[in-house]
């Protein structure tokens, strides 16, 4: 795809939705990551014996490009592993999400997927799994005939079985938080163990059609955006009910909030298998401030690709400060392109200036004051000058909000977000600091 020449078609290129697979506007961040945790996961994935699979935790914060990464993730599995995206944001309520949620959907979307490349499972196993749902959730023919989640298909004169439309109104009323939502769950939950093996019986038997089929036939089920849902509930979703998580016939993939896995309970004492994708980085060291060649060259890439950059950014220190004002965050630095596109609009310009960079760093910088506490100020002090954070509420909130960002080198580090440090508030507070370590410093 070629570079946008003016500045409609760059604010266009500038979409910060995540990148689907063989996107041309994709580019490979690892080097720049200091980090190949999309390819351990591949290879972890590659290495599994025909009957095991891997059950993996994966975070990052906002804006790093985890959407992306699986979605890479997917293609490169392609010809190994039937791949099964499930945005949660599409199917479910991703604020409140349970595991009985994620196993309703997953059955569903599997059968939709078999059913759309033409694979069919046996009708006697199918009878079974329909059964026992019905005995469970009591639904019937009657109650399913005005239902919003399979309603579409039946206009569409699209023969669906029964299961199918069970399992669409089940998730549907999961997503509309009607007064079956409770309900279900609850008789779900009951039932935990007929549940589980339901849902694996689909997918052993969804394994077997498709290598009956000749289409590859292990399973892989991608998670997304489950990193949405508030802490506590996502607490509970992975740490209560990580085994469950754990027990699907497949491999699984599944996207965790920064603080579930910064919790002091210890992600890895569910998930052996958990990765963390970090930012891009800008600096050799947390002690270095040598620029990082390989992340600076990679996010200039990442705007090359979608801007042509001797037409619409001419002067190179610009490109630069986009580039160091995104932190090494991939969606901050394209937010901060596209509200300078619209300044250079505004102001009837053809080119990207100084004054437009200028109006788009404003306008992200407000969002943070309005989300700031004043205590806020003192603790991304303290991060600026030591590069460490604590695990309390307090800094998990900052890490989230990305006030705090985090980096890969020789050990993990951190950083206060480059679009704070203007703040008068955030500069009053980091004046104190270094007035308090100057005074210990004369008394000791």
């Amino acid at each position: 795809m070629v570079p946008a020449t003016n500045l409609r078609e760059a604010f266009q290129a500038t979409d910060p939705r995540p990148l689907p697979s063989k996107d041309p506007y994709f580019v490979d961040l690892s080097q720049a990551r200091h980090s190949r945790v999309t390819d351990y996961m591949k290879r972890m994935i590659e290495n599994c014996a025909s009957d095991r699979w891997s059950a993996i935790a994966f975070t990052g914060h906002r804006g790093s490009g985890k959407s992306t990464e699986l979605h890479q993730l997917e293609q490169s599995l392609r010809g190994s592993c039937f791949t099964l995206y499930l945005d949660v944001n599409e199917f479910l309520d991703a604020s409140d999400v349970s595991y009985t949620d994620l196993f309703l959907l997953l059955s569903r979307r599997l059968l939709d997927e078999l059913r759309a490349q033409n694979v069919h499972l046996k009708a006697d196993l199918l009878k079974a799994v329909e059964d026992w749902f019905t005995s469970v959730t009591k639904e019937t023919e009657e109650t399913l005939k005005l239902s919003a989640g399979v309603s579409t298909e039946a206009k569409a004169g699209i023969e669906i079985p029964f299961l199918a439309k069970l399992l669409a109104k089940l998730t549907a009323d999961v997503k509309a938080g009607s007064s079956r939502k409770t309900t279900t769950r609850e008789e779900l939950d009951h039932y935990f163990t007929g549940l589980l093996a339901n849902t694996n019986t689909l997918l052993k038997a969804g394994c077997d059609a498709l290598e009956q089929a000749q289409k590859p036939c292990q399973i892989l089920v991608l998670v997304d955006n489950l990193d949405r849902m508030d802490p506590e509930k996502s607490e509970k979703l992975f740490f209560t009910h990580g085994v469950q998580l754990q027990g699907l016939s497949c491999h699984a993939v599944y996207t965790v909030g920064i603080e579930t896995f910064y919790a002091h309970a210890g992600l890895g004492n569910v998930f052996t298998n958990h990765f963390l994708l970090p930012n891009v980085k800008l600096r050799s060291t947390k002690t270095d401030d040598t620029r990082y060649e390989l992340g600076i060259d990679g996010m200039i890439d990442v705007i090359g690709r979608r801007i042509a950059l001797d037409t619409l950014i001419p002067s190179k220190d610009l490109v630069l400060e986009f580039v160091r004002l995104s932190g090494g965050s991939v969606r901050q630095m394209i937010r901060l392109l596209r509200e300078a596109i619209l300044s250079a609009q505004s102001r009837n310009i053809g080119v990207i200036d100084a004054d437009a960079l200028k109006d788009a760093v404003h306008g992200l910088q407000q969002d943070f004051q309005r989300s700031l506490e004043t205590a806020d100020y003192d603790l991304l002090a303290q991060t600026w000058s030591s590069k460490r954070i604590d695990k309390n509420e307090a800094y998990m909130r900052l890490l989230r909000n990305t006030a705090i960002m985090e980096y890969n080198g020789d050990d993990v580090w951190y950083n206060v977000n480059p679009l704070i440090e203007p703040i008068h508030a955030y500069q009053a507070a980091q004046k104190k600091l270094e007035k308090r370590k100057t005074s210990r410093s004369r008394k000791s």
